[in-house]
């Protein structure tokens, strides 16, 4: 659908119009030349009238935005000349009327040209179009003045000063159409159309005193070239052009900047040869010099905007408006006090973004930009967006006395998902890093970025530690990181070199005490680190961008074992952690259905284990790849149930077949009743909707006994065992574990 303030083109109605004038200007010469001379000038001047009345009734047909514009333009100008015609030889004062009459009726249409100029490069850089108008249409009228007095058209001081006026109207408005015809192509023939009544228009008012005729020809054609010209613009206005568009105008406009110049040299020429000149010519081209050098100023003030838009763009980021990465550069390359810089990280926003998509996430990012800023700005800081979901700040003091400071910084972040329609289910939090910009003596002009280094080191340090932490670069800091660094390194290696192994945690059924199935964890032991917590290394993995590598070995490395130990074969299952960053990842169905065809595994047997931020959107890309992998038959679990947004809305609508109760919510069993009765309702709601309850984190008898009076079906922990290598697969297929009655009979 057409913009509706795009330039339209001319119909066939319009152009039907403009012709019917044509022709009608064209019989009204022909018979006022055959009347007398006493009937012939009324004769002439009702015609003109009568096309200008024509014009205004054809334009009503045309309804627009702009329409009563038109018409009031195109009344102006008719009455105009109806006044010129019947009053060519009264004057008011030393001035005669028809002349002035002209230019009255010009001011019309110039007024509806200049304010299409105005709007055709509205909130651009460059020069404005009214500028070139001016500057042409000086040039104009100065070369038409003098060819006019060349010609015998001298009269008394009013007539000359009249005549200068219309012909200085007439050639603004032919001009302005001009420019707008450059500026717009499609409006070629309401530019020629509006050309031929400008220059129609002065050359009447030059001729009614001496050649009455030619006068009465020439407004006859003028209204003609009015008409027309007003029923070709479009109804509803210009738009601005940009890209490519606005490159080419620009061009074709400074091509036509270059007419004024050879006329005026002509001019010169003339004025050399065969000098002429007078006063209104001398005061004509001092006009054409005025507006000349208001052009170049104009040009002058463009390129400034232009320099100082480019370089805004160039230090701030386009979507916060905050400072980027190198206007932080710029400011740590010329620190004027002691100061420090706190890094944040935004923690959470990759939730939005898996569900509620990236523009969601980046109008979060805006949102917390603004928090952030009005923070650093109370407390006479800065504040800079230097990645995706990174804001630094320069607030001044040092890093001890920085930290409360940093601590609100990071608070203001919590209030952005509010701001953002759908966003406010998602906590957003942030940690910081904190270092010291150095100042006086301590500055290396040679490493100005260093202080954003150590902030990001000290960043990494408090992510590590928790949502919401603020922490300080130290030495102990550094070595950390150092350690952090040759971990990932590490973890690459084993990873290509299938180093990590895989171990395998019973899944017990309450009541029987037999494993119904085993989860699948990794483990990992390094010759040179020694053995490294799951915690830590998954976690390097997810900053290192090794999730999906790590996530896929595991995932054969499991079904391989598992089918190796003859745990398929006897019916037992194996449940898999699939990150959400996996189920994005190209080809992750397609990884499970060839296990599932290369072991010939029953897809019941394989259960994926998920967090619930998969599905808190819908038809999410996460959700449909869980969508197409429960089609095949394999079994969905949420893992972590009773953590994070623990709701069983999405329940109803989603392939989930098992439900994992979290640890937290298990050692609640025996702090309070409360606890209790929380698990006991989840457990009863989700046997309801038909799902398999899973309580994880089962490590006493208490517990057990708990789990299997409020009827969970199967449960994991230490209490049954620990995760146990590939070769202990075997032994546990065929252990049965004492059940809650047997341990309570036992203790009688």
């Amino acid at each position: 659908m057409a913009s509706p303030l795009a330039p339209t083109r001319p119909t066939a109605g319009r152009v039907g119009g403009g012709l019917g004038l044509l022709a009608l200007a064209g019989g009204l010469t022909a018979l006022a030349a055959q009347l007398p001379g006493s009937v012939r000038a009324p004769f002439a001047v009702t015609g003109v009238a009568a096309i200008a009345a024509t014009a205004v009734a054809l334009i009503t047909l045309y309804k627009g935005h702009n329409s009563h514009k038109y018409l009031g333009a195109a009344t102006l100008w008719g009455l105009g000349a109806l006044a010129a015609g019947l009053f060519p030889t009264t004057t008011l004062g030393p001035f005669p009327m028809s002349p002035l009459a002209f230019a009255f009726g010009e001011l019309g249409l110039l007024c509806v040209l200049l304010q299409l100029l105005v709007r055709a490069r509205a909130g651009s850089d460059d020069p404005p179009l009214v500028v070139d108008a001016l500057m042409l249409g000086s040039a104009l009228a100065t070369a038409g003045w003098d060819a006019f007095a060349r010609t015998g058209h001298h009269g008394p001081a009013g007539w000359s000063a009249a005549v200068v006026v219309v012909l200085v109207v007439g050639s603004l408005v032919a001009c302005s159409a001009i420019a707008l015809a450059v500026e717009q192509p499609r409006l070629r023939m309401a530019a020629v159309g509006l050309t031929v009544n400008g220059v129609g228009t002065a050359l009447a008012a030059v001729c009614f005193h001496h050649e009455a005729v030619v006068a009465y020809a020439a407004c006859a054609v003028a209204a003609v070239g009015g008409g027309v010209g007003l029923l070709c613009l479009p109804r509803d206005g210009v738009v601005r052009h940009g890209g490519q568009a606005a490159e080419r105008a620009a061009r074709r406009l400074e091509t036509a900047s270059l007419v004024p110049g050879p006329i005026l040299l002509v001019d010169l020429v003339l004025l050399v040869i065969d000098p002429r000149a007078d006063s209104v010519l001398y005061g004509l081209y001092i006009t054409v010099l005025v507006t000349f050098t208001i052009r170049h100023a104009a040009t002058a003030r463009s390129i400034d905007r232009t320099t100082a838009h480019l370089t805004f763009q160039a230090l701030h980021d386009s979507l916060t408006g905050l400072g980027n990465r190198a206007l932080l550069e710029r400011a740590l390359t010329e620190p004027d006090r002691a100061s420090s810089l706190v890094l944040v990280e935004l923690v959470g926003l990759d939730d939005v973004n898996d569900v509620l998509g990236v523009s969601a996430g980046d109008a979060v990012i805006a949102a917390a930009a603004r928090e952030v800023g009005a923070v650093a700005d109370e407390l006479g800081g800065q504040a800079y967006r230097t990645a995706g979901d990174e804001i630094a700040v320069v607030l001044p003091g040092e890093p001890a006395q920085v930290v409360r400071h940093a601590e609100r910084v990071v608070a203001a972040v919590t209030a952005a998902p509010a701001a953002v329609p759908g966003a406010a289910r998602f906590p957003l939090t942030g940690v910081a890093g904190i270092a010291s910009c150095p100042f006086g003596e301590e500055y290396d002009a040679g490493d100005v970025m260093k202080p954003f280094v150590q902030a990001d080191i000290a960043l990494r340090d408090a992510k590590h530690l928790g949502s919401g932490i603020v922490s300080v670069f130290s030495g102990s800091v550094a070595a950390e990181h150092a350690r952090r660094s040759l971990l990932r390194d590490r973890l690459h290696e084993a990873i290509r070199e299938g180093c990590v192994d895989v171990h395998f945690q019973p899944i017990v059924s309450f009541t029987t005490g037999r494993v119904d199935k085993f989860e699948a964890l990794a483990r990992w032991d390094d010759p040179v680190l020694g053995k490294i917590s799951p915690v830590e290394f998954i976690a390097v993995a997810e900053e290192s961008n090794l999730v999906v590598a790590l996530g896929e070995h595991v995932l054969r490395s499991a079904v391989r074992s598992a089918f190796e130990a003859g745990v398929f074969s006897v019916g037992v299952g194996l449940a898999v952690n699939v990150s959400v960053v996996q189920l994005q990842s190209p080809g992750f169905a397609d990884i499970v259905v060839e296990l599932l065809d290369q072991y010939q595994l029953a897809p019941h047997l394989l259960t994926l284990e998920l967090t619930e931020s998969v599905f808190l959107d819908e038809d999410s890309p996460a959700e449909r790849v869980v969508t197409e992998l429960a089609g095949l038959g394999c079994r969905i679990a949420i893992d972590d149930f009773g953590t994070g947004y623990s709701a069983f809305g999405y329940l109803g609508r989603l392939p989930v077949h098992v439900l994992k109760i979290d640890r937290s919510l298990t050692q609640s069993l025996t702090d309070d009743l409360n606890g209790q009765s929380v698990v006991t309702c989840v457990v009863d709601l989700a046997t309801r909707l038909g799902l398999t309850v899973i309580v994880e984190g089962v490590e006493t008898e208490q517990q057990a006994e708990i789990c299997r009076f409020i009827s969970a079906p199967l449960g994991q922990g230490w209490l049954y065992s620990p995760a146990v290598p590939r070769e202990l697969l075997g032994e546990q297929l065929t252990r049965v574990y004492p059940t809650p009655a047997r341990l309570v009979a036992d203790g009688a």
